[in-house]
């Protein structure tokens, strides 16, 4: 994982990992580590982190079919109010080449009612302000921005 502050503020952090939970799992832990070291005065209203959580359990599980030998690179960029992430995988592309739309879920059901999954893209794009997706070269290319907390300072 690397970690640079720009000129103009701006924390950015960039990260490499293979296409396994274990992997995706230790990456959160040290993106969470490493953040609370360099940016002690972020908001602990972490909806991002649920958001890059699911990008990449997406990922391994739809984009590589749990496959272990593939490639995740994931770059935050922290700037002003908004927190802009690009993902980058050689996985199988998106269905009809573009991201689910996700649907609202009722959870005021049973617990044996509840679906299984179907969460996932509802919550990316409801914590979203934008995102993009692009096949090109072989690779998805998906880029989010996403809303910081009001007074944050990164």
């Amino acid at each position: 994982m690397q970690a640079e502050r720009l000129d103009d503020g701006t924390f950015v952090i960039s990260c490499r990992m293979a296409s396994t939970a274990e992997d995706v799992g230790a990456t959160l832990a040290g993106l969470s580590d490493l953040l609370l070291a360099q940016v002690p005065d972020l908001s602990n209203e972490n909806d991002w982190e649920l958001v890059i959580a699911e990008v990449l359990n997406n990922i391994v599980e739809h984009a590589y079919s749990d496959r272990p030998d593939g490639r995740i690179d994931m770059t935050l960029r922290f700037n002003a109010g908004h927190l802009l992430l690009e993902f980058i995988d050689s996985g199988l592309p998106m269905p009809r080449g573009t991201p689910p739309e996700g649907h609202h879920v009722d959870l005021d059901v049973a617990r044996n009612d509840l679906p299984e999954g179907g969460f996932g893209w509802f919550l990316i794009r409801s914590l979203s302000d934008s995102l993009t997706y692009r096949r090109e070269g072989g690779k998805n290319h998906l880029t989010l921005t996403i809303p910081l907390s009001r007074g944050q300072h990164t």
